[in-house]
């Protein structure tokens, strides 16, 4: 502790100066500012505030309308509706046949393709039990080699289906393809 008086060096206990004599005062450290009747700190009060606003955001997040999580019609294992469920997705270039298991009530298959030569085609065919569900063709002319998509869907039984993707073998054209298959339960 400094003296007032004559600036002598005291240690921070001491009453009165060591070299004058003169009665030293206790000082507050100069960061704690506390208010005239003892309470908070101004720090302590900023924090404080922070954190009632901090809640208070929280709380109105919380219980805003809207963002309560429920059940939707696309969970269908919870909700008990059916829903559309990918099973399976299969890429090539050339003819293929693939097999799956539908569970459900319908069957969905979704086809993009897109060329690697010119004036060409690709036939998707659903075949089931009785034979072909569900067919259809893309096809490309000229100097046309954009990417496409089709979708097949039908109703069926469970059991065990396959997609048979056929692109022309002559001239040796390619085509690079997608298969998404889906499931309705």
């Amino acid at each position: 502790m400094i003296c007032p008086k004559c600036r002598h060096e005291n240690p921070n206990d001491a009453v009165i100066c060591e070299f004058c004599g003169e009665p030293l005062k206790f000082q507050m450290p100069s960061d704690s500012k506390k208010d005239d009747k003892g309470g908070f700190t101004v720090k302590n009060l900023k924090i404080l505030g922070v954190g009632i606003l901090i809640l208070f955001i929280v709380t109105v997040a919380i219980l805003w309308p809207g963002t309560h999580s429920s059940i939707s019609d696309n969970d269908s294992y919870l909700s008990g509706h059916a829903s559309w469920q990918q099973i399976a997705i299969y890429n090539g270039n050339s003819d293929d046949l693939m097999s799956f298991q539908i569970e459900g009530s319908k069957v969905k298959v979704y086809i993009t393709a897109q060329p690697l030569k010119q004036d060409t085609s690709l036939k998707c065919e659903i075949y089931g039990v009785s034979g072909i569900i569900s067919s259809d063709d893309l096809a490309w002319k000229g100097a046309d080699t954009s990417l496409k998509a089709m979708s097949l869907q039908s109703n069926v039984q469970p059991g065990s289906y396959s997609v048979n993707i056929d692109v022309p073998d002559t001239p040796a054209n390619q085509v690079n393809w997608t298969v998404q298959v889906f499931d309705y339960y």
